[in-house]
């Protein structure tokens, strides 16, 4: 089982590489790290390293760490449904007794993997990115903080390989009138003996307008007299 482990250079800040279950350090792992380490903040470094370690795990799991250049869409599918799966099996029948990372979670495995496969096939010519990515491959080299300002120009490949995102499908919450009238009443309300205002008027002009503009011109809504 790989994983990821903190380290202290002599005369340089922690950080962290990936070690196998031999407890060899992963040179591919480690190579693409140190060229990324003065870019990245210690935290991204972190991520990355667990990520990897977690890919890593799972090529030990199927015997295919000698053929880490060779893979592609199924061996990357087949890690995020593992992930799913509590990292035991690629596939279950049952759904797991803990419930698996979330989309976003997976999202940043993924784009881990991706970015670790597209920087040896710029570096070092392993072909397995262009198997992952759909679209014209970039032969750029790599820009890192810079990366941005690529996107901007030409849109770049896409990953064959997507994440499934949970989005919900409840209908937003719709406030009935009164509970309207309670914030208005919240933000300000008309003291009748002193012939003013009392409490904060112009979050209450804020509310009401924008709730005006959302309704649009073919409802009216009346949220009371405000006066200036």
């Amino acid at each position: 089982m790989a994983q990821s482990l903190a380290i202290r250079p002599t005369g340089a800040a922690r950080t962290w590489t990936v070690i196998d279950g031999a407890y060899q350090t992963v040179a591919p792992v480690e190579e693409w790290l140190e060229a990324h380490r003065y870019l990245w903040s210690p935290n991204t470094v972190r991520g990355y390293a667990t990520a990897l370690a977690q890919w890593w795990t799972f090529l030990e799991q199927r015997g295919e760490t000698s053929q880490w250049t060779e893979v592609g869409v199924p061996a990357v599918s087949g890690f995020l449904s593992w992930l799913r799966n509590g990292r035991t099996v690629e596939h279950a029948l049952v759904a797991a007794a803990d419930e698996g990372p979330s989309p976003e979670t997976l999202e940043v495995r993924l784009a881990a993997v991706i970015s670790f496969y597209r920087w040896h096939e710029a570096v070092f010519g392993v072909p397995v990115a262009r198997r992952l990515m759909r679209g014209a491959p970039r032969h750029a080299p790599a820009r890192g903080l810079l990366a941005h300002l690529d996107a901007r120009s030409v849109r770049g490949p896409s990953s064959l390989v997507r994440v499934r995102s949970n989005r919900p499908r409840d209908r937003p919450p719709l406030l009935l009138p009164q509970e309207i009238q309670a914030i208005l009443d919240g933000c300000a309300v008309f003291d009748a003996a002193t012939d003013e205002w009392a409490g904060n008027l112009r979050d209450r002009l804020l509310f009401a307008f924008s709730r005006r503009a959302a309704c649009g011109s073919a409802r009216r809504w009346v949220c009371g007299s405000v006066t200036s």
